[in-house]
């Protein structure tokens, strides 16, 4: 089903023009119909020669109620411009035409309105005019079509233009999810909550769970309505009637969007191509202060130019858009910016990046990667992406690159295959959700610094088995769940090795030169001969003249045993001191530190280290006064 939207000065004859195609009364308002204006959303529907429906928008065309208007423009097919013809080309009409320009809607059709208050020759003027205003717009060329909604003349002609438009297909960003931008939330008695608005992208079906975004609130489908029809279905895009359960009507308000769950994430800075309108007086200042418009929502905001000082009307540039209110946006929407006060139309754009890093301004690459998110084939813009937060899951990755999801995993998978991605936790080429990606670049420059730090350390400390794997990890600034898999990968590469809390190069290995060989041979004589009472390891280097590296070497191989931060036994020793305490509380059931130290005839400082260090070890436990076994 397609969506017809008017737009057009108010008074022109909009809503009338509607009532006489369709038969409905699009003010549905009593102030409106008391004002003879329309000044929220008229909805109404019209059935084509061909059988078809068509959803049919009314918009309001007063000045103070132009951000309805923008409401209601989100999503439409083909725009149906009303100019009255005893008035012709009135300022609404220039400013909805500029918003129908800077949203790149180029079908569309002119209803000359009111053609039986005006004689041929003043109709020959008007329509000149409108060609004339026009030709500066994407809607230059559009017919335009001389009607009367009280006589009924050209009306047939009018429903027969809007259907061969509507019969083309309009290009749009489309991810095969559900997204509805909520234009209307009201009460039904005995249905409960329901909003209205255009489906502009995937289907709706009874019995579906979807999500409110911002907020994050899960509802439930409870039923479907199409031009007053209940349906059980239905396809973007059309204008339907949403009955949701799971929430309440103070809980809803227009510019929320009913979509997919956990996907779009609600966010308050936007990278955006922005254009002015041309007929601004003056430039556009950095960090102005704006009204933004996308969808149905609507937030102030500031917009930041980032690849100039000031932008000149009619021009174009790259600006970032700091928002007051979440937005949930999807890249490749399109948004409007207007001045707060005095009311006016700035210009407006696409959204490039929904999710992006504050940018420094004036920044070539920045500039750059913006340009690949504009223009680029999907894989340059996956990548691109990819490249500005790497490394990502592929959930996330998906999810912010704004193609559809099948697409963005056939073309991720492709990138893999090729070797410009690499998913190091990816099993058996499997690109589930939660897995890893990164960049071919980007995997080069970590493992690089990684082979890079554990080379130094090795380096600096060639008597240790390896580097603490926190250390490591804090040395590259990788989050923890990425250093996991990056070292499972690097172990399966045999590129490094993992010895418990340490990692190490794989080609690592600690060797004592000869000089040190024998100095550790005669440190371990020394403990073998103190036997359970040894002096600590910093005394027996200062006497020895050794270094604490070598020390640090034998208590890593295993031929010292360090019991407590300033006391080591040779392995010998230990073992022996060991055996001759467990066999103890064999033969009575337990055993003190007094007994401890009458055993090996030393003082109580050795014995209570000892015991201690068994208990973490969990070979003993300590009842009261006494250890038993564990």
């Amino acid at each position: 089903m397609r969506v017809i939207g008017t737009a057009g000065h108010v008074d022109h004859g909009k809503s009338t023009l509607i009532k006489a195609l369709t038969g409905i009364d699009p003010d549905r308002l009593r102030e409106e119909k008391e004002r003879g204006m329309t000044i929220d959303l008229g909805f109404a529907w019209l059935r084509l020669p061909g059988g078809q429906e068509a959803s049919i928008v009314d918009v309001p065309g007063h000045e103070r109620f132009i951000h309805n208007m923008l409401a209601g423009v989100s999503g439409i097919d083909v725009a149906l411009l009303v100019v009255a013809a005893d008035e012709s080309i009135m300022p609404q009409t220039r400013e909805h035409l500029a918003i129908l320009d800077l949203l790149g809607i180029d079908c569309g059709v002119v209803a000359l309105t009111k053609i039986d208050l005006v004689d041929d020759e003043w109709l020959e003027l008007v329509t000149a005019e409108v060609e004339e205003t026009l030709a500066r717009t994407t809607l230059a060329g559009s017919p335009l079509l001389p009607v009367s909604a009280l006589s009924g003349q050209g009306l047939p002609e009018l429903v027969a233009t809007l259907e061969r438009l509507l019969s083309r297909e309009r290009a749009r960003p489309l991810t095969g999810k559900p997204r509805l931008p909520i234009d209307r939330v009201f009460t039904m008695a005995g249905f409960g909550t329901v909003v209205t608005g255009t489906l502009v992208d995937g289907e709706l079906a009874v019995g579906q769970e979807l999500e409110v975004q911002p907020g994050g609130r899960k509802v439930r489908v409870r039923g479907l309505q199409a031009h007053k029809k209940k349906v059980g279905s239905v396809q973007s895009p059309t204008r339907v009637a949403v009955n949701l359960t799971g929430v309440d009507r103070d809980e809803l308000q227009r510019g929320q969007v009913l979509a997919a769950p956990k996907w779009l994430t609600p966010t308050r800075l936007l990278d955006v191509k922005l254009r002015l309108v041309p007929s601004l007086p003056k430039p556009l200042a950095h960090n102005t202060e704006v009204t933004f418009h996308t969808g149905t929502a609507e937030s102030g905001g500031r917009v930041r130019l980032l690849d100039r000082a000031s932008l000149e009307p009619g021009q174009s540039a790259w600006a970032q858009v700091r928002l007051a209110d979440e937005v949930a946006v999807a890249r490749g929407d399109l948004f409007i910016i207007r001045l707060p006060s005095p009311s006016l139309t700035l210009g407006g754009g696409t959204i490039t990046d929904p999710h992006p890093k504050q940018h420094r301004r004036f920044q070539q690459r920045v500039l750059d990667n913006l340009a690949v998110l504009e223009r680029g084939t999907p894989e340059e813009i996956l990548l691109q992406h990819l490249q500005a937060r790497e490394p990502t899951d592929v959930d996330g990755l998906v999810k912010r690159s704004g193609l559809a999801p099948d697409e963005a995993r056939r073309v991720l998978a492709r990138l893999v295959e090729q070797g410009e991605v690499v998913a190091p936790n990816g099993q058996g080429g499997s690109l589930g959700p939660q897995v890893l990606v990164i960049t071919q670049t980007g995997w080069q420059t970590v493992v690089g610094q990684v082979r890079r730090c554990l080379e130094e350390y090795h380096a600096q400390f060639p008597l240790r088995r390896g580097m603490p794997k926190e250390e490591v990890r804090a040395k590259v600034k990788a989050e923890p769940r990425f250093f996991a898999r990056l070292v499972e990968a690097l172990s399966q590469r045999r590129m490094v090795a993992e010895d418990g809390p340490l990692l190490r190069l794989a080609e690592h290995e600690v060797r004592l030169s000869a000089e040190q060989q024998v100095q550790a041979e005669e440190l371990l004589q020394l403990l073998r001969l103190a036997g359970a009472a040894p002096p600590s390891p910093r005394e027996l280097e200062a006497s020895l003249g050794l270094s604490p590296e070598l020390t640090h070497a034998l208590l890593q191989r295993g031929d010292l045993v360090e019991v407590a931060p300033d006391l080591a036994y040779d392995r010998e020793t230990y073992q022996r001191l060991v055996d001759r305490v467990l066999a103890q509380i064999r033969r009575g059931g337990s055993i003190t530190v007094a007994q401890v130290r009458d055993l090996f005839g030393t003082s109580r400082k050795y014995a209570l280290a000892l015991l201690e260090h068994l208990d973490e070890q969990r070979v003993t436990r300590r009842v009261g006064d006494e250890r038993v076994l564990f």
